[in-house]
C-alpha cells in the first residue's frame, strides 16, 4: 500500500471539488479556504505570516494569493499601528457575506468524509494525517 500516493490522490480530489464549488463565486478553493480561515479570526483579520503557517505555503505564494484576493475586493491590507513594516489582512464586507455559504460547504464536506467511521477510527485517521503533515521534522531530535 502506498499511503503517500493515496494522500496525494485524496488531496487532489478534495482540491478539485473545492475549486468546482468556489468557481460560481469567482473564487478558487484556496481563496475560499482563506476566507474561511480569516472568518474564524478576531475582527476577520490575521497577519500574512499566520496565513503562511496555517496553509503551509511559501511567502511568495501567499503574496500572489493575497494580491489576487485584494484585486477581487475580498481583502484589504492594513498597517499595524506602531510598525509600518507589518501588515494585517482583513476580509471585506464582500468576503464576509460568503462566510456562511463557505462554512456550510466545508461542514457538508467534513460530514461526508467522516461518515461511516467510528470515533476511534477518526482518532486513528487524524493521528495518521498529523504524522504525515509533520513528516520527518521530529526525527532529528
Amino acid at each position: 500500500m502506498f499511503y503517500g500516493r493515496l494522500i496525494k490522490q485524496a488531496n487532489y480530489q478534495l482540491a478539485t471539488e473545492f475549486d468546482r464549488f468556489a468557481a460560481p463565486y469567482d473564487l478558487t478553493g484556496t481563496q475560499m479556504s482563506v476566507i474561511d480561515f480569516l472568518g474564524r479570526q478576531e475582527d476577520y483579520c490575521s497577519s500574512q505570516q499566520t496565513i503562511e503557517r496555517e496553509f503551509r505555503i511559501r511567502r511568495s505564494t501567499t503574496t500572489i494569493l493575497l494580491q489576487r484576493m485584494e484585486k477581487k475586493g475580498l481583502i484589504v491590507k492594513k498597517v499595524v499601528a506602531g510598525d509600518q513594516r507589518r501588515r494585517l489582512v482583513q476580509l471585506t464586507a464582500k468576503a464576509t457575506e460568503l462566510i456562511p455559504v463557505i462554512r456550510e460547504h466545508i461542514t457538508a464536506s467534513e460530514d461526508w468524509l467522516q461518515a461511516g467511521f467510528t470515533a476511534s477510527e477518526r482518532e486513528v485517521i487524524t493521528a495518521f494525517l498529523q504524522r504525515a503533515i509533520r513528516g520527518n521534522e521530529n526525527d532529528d531530535q
